[in-house]
């Protein structure tokens, strides 16, 4: 009898069908195993639990370091688990079931028979120790992960308990093996190394399946999928020439950035582990960073770069960077993974969509929520890019912005991965966060080798703001100080308040205001404006909320800032004599820095906390307020004051601790880890708003839309015309009729009174502007 793995979408002939095992043997029809060309070019008549298993084993192994045990040990796993992911589907009736399924002629079949759960269960028998672990990764490779023991039956016990079809016409050669498959020794200290480890695995498999399914049922699809990527020493030197373009020049600031450059680029040479980067916001530790990564990949054999940024807001402004950077190795070069991705942006391509579903990519930007969600992730597609982050360089930029409420599992993670897995991860920021492991402060990690060699000095030579503390400011009181600048940026930390200062300026075409309530498209065009005004030296006053600390590139010689963390403090001084122009001149620092305590405390949460730690600093230091040592200072406190809280999702409760027998193996809960694990909860509904002639046109035409692909691609245009509010806002404005609904799942914005240039959407039913102020 034969047995197939997949019918041929254009065929119902068993002949065009993909095999589902080929022998192995000596013979011309049969598999070789680890030497086997048509595995390794997932050839369309050979089996596919080979091809699977040879796959498997080479991203498994590719996860350490060549020819070490680790990577020994992870091939073996990786090739049983391939060869026995799919033995259900030697069970007649799963033969006969995709039979029917090609069958143009046959009743419609009903249910699906369950072709998973027979490895699992087979691993099980099989192994006298180490069954169960492998159980997990084959039971899961279509669903997921499951949790070890619970009480529904996706659960690992029960799916090994449930009744399965007989796969008794599976070859003894494919079931035959060796008497134990112990996994990496480093893996069994903890359970968590443990979890972490098969989940890394899990990926390998999950990766290797749909590859080889693909390439038999898609070949087309399959075929813009990158075969060769370039060494990472060519795009070294791409970068190195890009760089060399540029001359210092006179500027301090520059001559200091091209200093930080050069010492990024010699630290490269230090071995893989932990590593930060402290470098004050406007050193130039974008490209520094990546000039680090990529000769430390090129000198260590790794992979690839990994850069991970905590804003959608600025991810596609430093992948541009980037991208103009190596321009000259194409526009694939860059992998961009986030939301915001416009599917038919220039630099988003056929190819780039399709390595953006498993990062096989040389150089890939991506966001917090994209990396720690899928590090923590159960489902397939979301953990299929997993083992390409071992063996990589992993730029954590803006680390400081991590949530205190998750901090512990993704500090542990970072470890795992610098650790065990040969990658090298760098903690890249302004203001570090004092994230090392002491006495009091057991969660954290081990202490990094800092790329700078001291950080304080670059601090005092890049210093180019003066700090000074207003006190306690009502909104009265504080109009006169800002009103006194011809060019003044305010950060506050809650819409209400910019709104308040907004009205109280004098009403000229030199005030502006952003928000979060405005629309990317909306902000971009008011930056571009207060920018150009900048540059001709036009009066500009900005009343903002924090949103223009993450990263904005934009420049004003005084800034005021509501009392907040001290990280987000040094973010706004980032935005005052960025370039220097004004310390240069006075041979001092010539920006001006105002730190304000508002009349009311910030929102109860998170802004709260950190302004309450911040405080406590500002109240015992009276050196700079923005020093290396200050900032070390406030998060000692926030951290110490919050260690209850970094795993307030209990996320590390999911694995076992010292695990002393094989049944604490059931103890995982990698579905409820999925579950809880959620950086930005989703407290908040999307609006579309028609802003501009673009917003206008894209909102009409998914009125008249109904094919799902192109609904899928407005979907994604529409991203940069959307505002999210919080749910009941949302179902206020919907109940209020000013709201359309658009195949019952987009809302946009139907009324003229609700959207300024001012202040973007106006969130309440009966906050209505005045016809005269709409823009829509």
């Amino acid at each position: 009898m034969d047995f197939y793995a997949h019918t041929d979408p254009s065929s119902s002939d068993p002949r065009n069908w993909e095999p589902l095992f080929t022998p192995f043997g000596d013979g011309e029809e049969e598999c070789p195993g680890e030497n086997c060309r048509k595995c390794e070019n997932l050839d369309r008549f050979h089996g596919h639990l080979n091809k699977v298993a040879w796959w498997t084993a080479k991203f498994a192994g590719e996860m350490f370091l060549e020819g070490s045990d680790e990577s020994k040990a992870a091939r073996d796993w990786g090739r049983l688990a391939g060869l026995w992911h799919d033995l259900g589907k030697f069970a007649p009736e799963w033969q006969e079931y995709l039979k029917l399924k090609s069958d143009p002629h046959a009743d419609e079949v009903a249910g699906k028979v369950d072709h998973s759960t027979a490895g699992a269960q087979f691993a099980n028998r099989y192994f006298s120790t180490f069954g169960r672990i492998l159980a997990y990764v084959l039971a899961g490779h279509h669903a997921g992960l499951p949790d070890g023991i619970d009480d529904s039956p996706s659960s690992l016990e029960n799916r090994l308990r449930k009744e399965v079809a007989c796969f008794d016409p599976a070859p003894e050669a494919l079931l035959e093996s060796v008497t134990d498959l112990p996994p990496p020794m480093f893996a069994m200290r903890s359970g968590f190394s443990l979890s972490f480890f098969l989940r890394m695995f899990f990926s390998a498999l999950a990766d290797a399946d749909f590859l080889a399914t693909e390439r038999f049922m898609s070949p087309e699809q399959s075929g813009f999928r990158p075969r060769a990527l370039p060494e990472m020493a060519e795009i070294e030197r791409a970068l190195s020439q890009h760089l060399a373009s540029f001359v210092p020049g006179s500027s301090p600031v520059n001559r200091i950035r091209s200093e930080v450059l050069e010492v990024c680029t010699r630290s490269a040479e230090h071995a893989p582990g932990l590593f930060s980067l402290t470098v004050p916001t406007g050193g130039g530790k974008t490209l520094s960073s990546m000039a680090f990564a990529l000769r430390h990949a090129r000198i260590h054999n790794l992979r690839r770069v990994i850069y991970v940024i905590p804003f959608t807001s600025i991810i596609e402004q430093n992948a541009e960077v980037f991208r103009e950077a190596l321009a000259s190795l194409g526009p694939d070069i860059v992998l961009e993974h986030h939301s915001n991705l416009d599917s038919d942006a220039k630099h988003s391509t056929t190819s780039s969509r399709l390595a953006a579903e498993n990062w096989d990519a040389r150089i890939v930007v991506t966001t917090n929520v994209q990396f720690f969600e899928s590090l923590h992730a159960n489902r397939t597609s979301r953990c299929r890019k997993l083992h390409r982050l071992a063996r990589s360089v992993i730029i954590l930029d803006e680390v400081q912005t991590l949530p205190v409420d998750f901090l512990a599992p993704c500090l542990r993670g970072m470890e795992e991965l610098a650790r065990n897995y040969g990658s090298s991860v760098v903690l890249c920021t302004a203001t570090q966060p004092s994230i090392e492991r002491r006495h009091d402060f057991p969660q954290g990690i081990g202490t990094p080798t800092e790329i700078i060699p001291d950080p304080a000095s670059l601090h005092r030579r890049l210093r180019r703001v003066k700090a000074v503390r207003l006190g306690k400011q009502s909104t009265e009181e504080l109009l006169p100080s800002l009103c006194a600048h011809e060019q003044a940026l305010c950060i506050v930390n809650t819409r209400r308040h910019a709104r308040e200062l907004f009205d109280l300026l004098p009403r000229d075409n030199n005030r502006f205001h952003l928000s979060a309530l405005m629309c990317p498209a909306h902000r971009k065009a008011k930056l571009d404006q207060i920018k150009s005004c900048l540059k001709q030296g036009l009066p500009v006053r900005l009343i903002s909320t924090q949103l223009i600390e993450a990263g904005v590139d934009i420049d004003f010689p005084v800034v005021f800032r509501a009392l907040s963390g001290l990280d987000s403090i040094a973010q706004a001084a980032g935005r005052c004599d960025r370039e220097g122009r004004l310390t240069a001149m006075l041979g001092e620092p010539g920006g001006q820095l105002f730190i304000f305590e508002p009349p009311q405390l910030p929102p109860a949460g998170f802004l709260r906390d950190t302004a309450a730690s911040a405080a406590e600093v500002l109240a015992t230091s009276q050196s700079d307020l923005l020093s290396p040592d200050a900032i070390e200072a406030y998060f000692r406190i926030h951290y110490w004051q919050h260690q209850s809280q970094m795993d307030k999702h209990r996320i590390l409760d999911c694995w076992p601790g010292q695990m002393t027998r094989p049944d604490e193996l059931l103890l995982f809960r990698f579905k409820t880890c999925a579950e809880n694990f959620h950086l930005i909860d989703d407290y908040t509904d999307p609006i579309l708003i028609p802003y501009g002639d673009e917003g206008k046109a894209l909102c009409e035409e998914l009125r008249k839309t109904f094919d799902p692909g192109r609904l899928r691609y407005l979907a994604r245009k529409l991203q940069r015309f959307s505002v999210s509010i919080p749910k009941q806002q949302h179902q206020r404005l919907l109940a209020a009729g000013i709201l359309l609904t658009i195949h019952d799942r987009f809302h946009i914005l139907n009324s003229t009174h609700h959207y300024s240039e001012e202040f973007g959407l106006h969130p309440e039913p009966d906050l209505a502007m005045r016809p005269e102020q709409s823009i829509l």
